[in-house]
């Protein structure tokens, strides 16, 4: 009974392509194809496919039926031949499917599908790895005559125009070799350089008679701070500044008598420390020269370092790891509250890719592959990751090309298109 049902369906499907124009003569040419994966239009799918759920594929009077199995098993192509409305043992047609995969590469991934008869059916000898995505080569031979398709099956991929990714900020980048860092994050605060930090006071007392800079100033080395009047030689004297830097105390005025208090301080702010607290428990894992990472606390600004110094504190458990801050940008200001990353540890990795690369789909991690204006989403493995980069253990390739910032719009635009897993 399934058999005649079978053969009904196939009669009425071979006859409707036929009056679509099937051309039954000529082997050579591209038979018509059914795409079911159509993004634009899901209303027509149920009617080209087969009685197996598969993608028809006809030409003349010779129908295949392709579709994925995997309900229970490992995806992989079966075929269902038939010619005139009846089904072909599966022994009587020898059958090729080529699939050419965007990897991110300039020419894509060959995966090449070879079949064996297995009852009703031919199978598929390999596994049909996710994404089920790809533009597909079907050759198929019976009596002598040989058959050809092409066709696209594109699956959790989207088009861009490359005008519309640049106005999104859509990176690219490659797949490359990196390295991983193992951090230990501490928190601190940016606080003066003491070592350049100078208090000046007259070197003779006297009378101040001038003064000609204000707290905030900034100085140069040598340049006239203040004039006094000695009391002892009545001569007057510049007081002069030791370094050059800004003025942040001010402690005299004219006709005060300058005796031995500090007259001005002044700071030189090209280099801070930022003072990093340690708990015990970590004070074994850091050593001097460590790489370290500062980033203020509200974002404004990021540097490179390594540790300067460790010491213990006297007045609790944590010590203080120093980093000593280039600042001749200016980009830092002392008392601003800092995170940190110090790197304790390195490892090499095959493959890495930025974090920021990454995203999550149907409870894989993906990263997009790139070719041209097409973005396919390509599930991966991941290892070790840091702030900056993740290990990927497989599913990409070194080398390949892929968005690298912005990756959340992609995968955006693909759930948005309705490019679903659907066979």
């Amino acid at each position: 009974m399934n058999h005649i049902r079978y053969s009904l369906i196939l009669v009425a499907l071979v006859l409707a392509l036929s009056a679509c124009g099937g051309d039954s003569g000529s082997h050579s040419d591209h038979g018509h194809v059914h795409d079911d994966h159509a993004h634009d239009d899901h209303a027509h799918a149920e009617a080209d496919r087969g009685p197996h759920g598969g993608r028809l594929l006809s030409q003349g009077n010779f129908v295949l039926e392709l579709t994925i199995f995997e309900t229970g098993t490992e995806p992989h192509f079966r075929a269902y031949p038939s010619l005139d409305g009846k089904a072909l043992p599966s022994d009587q047609v020898e059958l090729r499917v080529d699939l050419r995969r965007i990897n991110g590469l300039p020419d894509g991934q060959l995966d090449p599908q070879e079949f064996s008869p297995e009852g009703a059916y031919l199978r598929g000898r390999s596994v049909v790895v996710e994404p089920h995505s790809y533009t597909a080569r079907v050759r198929a031979t019976h009596a002598g005559k040989t058959y050809e398709w092409n066709f696209d099956s594109p699956e959790d991929q989207v088009q861009i125009e490359a005008s519309m990714a640049r106005s999104s900020d859509v990176e690219t980048g490659s797949a490359i070799a990196g390295t991983i860092r193992e951090t230990l994050t501490l928190t601190g605060r940016t606080e003066p350089n003491a070592e350049r930090v100078r208090v000046v006071r007259a070197r003779y007392p006297g009378t101040v008679k001038s003064v000609s800079v204000e707290t905030g100033d900034t100085v140069t080395a040598g340049q006239t701070l203040a004039r006094i009047e000695s009391d002892d030689s009545l001569q007057t004297y510049a007081v002069t500044a030791p370094i050059g830097g800004t003025i942040i105390k001010r402690s005299t005025n004219p006709g005060e008598s300058s005796g031995t208090d500090a007259l001005f301080e002044i700071i030189d702010s090209r280099t801070l420390w930022a003072n990093l607290a340690a708990f015990p428990s970590d004070r074994n894992k850091l050593k001097l020269g460590q790489s370290v990472v500062v980033i203020a606390a509200d974002g404004s600004a990021k540097t490179q370092g390594k540790i300067a110094l460790i010491s213990s504190s006297v007045t609790g458990p944590t010590s203080t790891v120093r980093v000593v801050i280039d600042n001749k940008d200016a980009r830092w200001t002392p008392g601003q509250f800092l995170n940190a990353e110090v790197t304790i540890n390195e490892k090499p990795a095959a493959i890495t890719v930025p974090v920021a690369a990454l995203q999550r789909m149907r409870g894989n991690d993906v990263v997009f592959l790139v070719d041209g204006d097409r973005y396919q989403a390509q599930p991966v493995k991941i290892g070790r990751r840091d702030s900056e980069r993740v290990e990927i253990l497989s599913g990409l390739s070194l080398g390949a090309r892929i968005v690298t910032n912005n990756s959340f719009l992609i995968k955006a635009d693909i759930e948005k298109s309705g490019a679903a897993h659907d066979h």
